[in-house]
């Protein structure tokens, strides 16, 4: 279930440079001290804000209108940002306890209406928070937007949020991202978008998949063609396998992502 919200989790990290970033624009923010907080703790030494309700027009888990109780995103994250002058370039990471965890523009999150829900309110009357089949996967909190169409995928709805950390992107994704190969840097924006919320490339990304090329590329023990078929039909490789087909990438895309790869198979932690 997990893999299903690939397709409408997050932004992009370019909402705050081009796909043609130099080392000059990744470098913003490249002394920002990260700021890593555990949402439970938080809620916990009274640092959440009064909690309330609120109505999603459309939520792409449910496939319908919700209501939950939850508390402001913004109201959380404002104490913790005060002191900070400038936000371009940094990163907010949201980690569950799924290995799960897509990134956001810092920016973007602020500006928008985000909640981080505890109940789904037609559940109250039960005395429960969550139905019975989702309450292990839903808890500690579930994120959730308002405001947001119903076919935008650039904002993260990840359920099991546990813990948030802020960055600057040289600080989070510097390992990952083709520095000096400006060919693979549209292939990165891409496996961003699309890959690495649950795979990761130098240990950097989502830990719900297999890490891509630390030690060993999946360029150099997975034929391309074979790569691009599991894409679209994961179940045609693996039984039961839990990643649904990507079908909104197209075969240019993967030829970008593919590219990405490669060059990124001679780059490890360390060298």
């Amino acid at each position: 279930m997990r893999y299903l919200l690939l397709f409408l989790s997050l932004s992009t990290w370019f909402a705050s440079c081009s796909s043609n970033a130099d080392s000059s624009t990744v470098m913003v923010n490249a002394d920002f001290k990260p700021i890593e907080a555990d949402l439970e703790d938080l809620l916990k030494a009274g640092k959440f804000p009064q909690d309330t309700q609120i109505a999603i027009s459309y939520d792409p888990f449910f496939k319908q209108a919700k209501r939950f109780k939850a508390y402001s995103l913004a109201a959380i994250l404002k104490p913790l940002v005060k002191n900070i002058k400038d936000t371009s370039n940094l990163r907010i990471t949201f980690t569950c306890t799924d290995g799960y965890a897509p990134n956001m523009s810092l920016s973007k999150v602020l500006n928008n209406e985000g909640y981080i829900a505890v109940q789904d309110l037609d559940q109250a009357a039960t005395g429960k928070d969550w139905a019975d089949s989702l309450a292990t996967k839903f808890r500690p909190f579930y994120l959730v937007w308002q405001g947001i169409g119903k076919t935008d995928e650039t904002f993260a709805w990840p359920f099991g949020l546990a813990e948030i950390r802020i960055a600057s992107f040289i600080e989070d994704f510097a390992d990952a991202y083709p520095m000096h190969n400006k060919a693979a840097q549209k292939g990165f924006n891409l496996f961003q978008l699309h890959c690495m919320k649950c795979h990761s490339i130098n240990k950097v990304g989502g830990v719900m998949g297999p890490e891509f090329n630390y030690p060993k590329s999946i360029t150099e023990y997975w034929q391309k063609e074979d790569i691009w078929n599991f894409l679209r039909n994961p179940q045609s490789y693996r039984y039961s396998a839990k990643m649904p087909a990507i079908g909104n990438l197209t075969s240019e895309e993967f030829e970008e992502i593919y590219g990405y790869l490669k060059a990124m198979k001679g780059v490890k932690p360390g060298m």
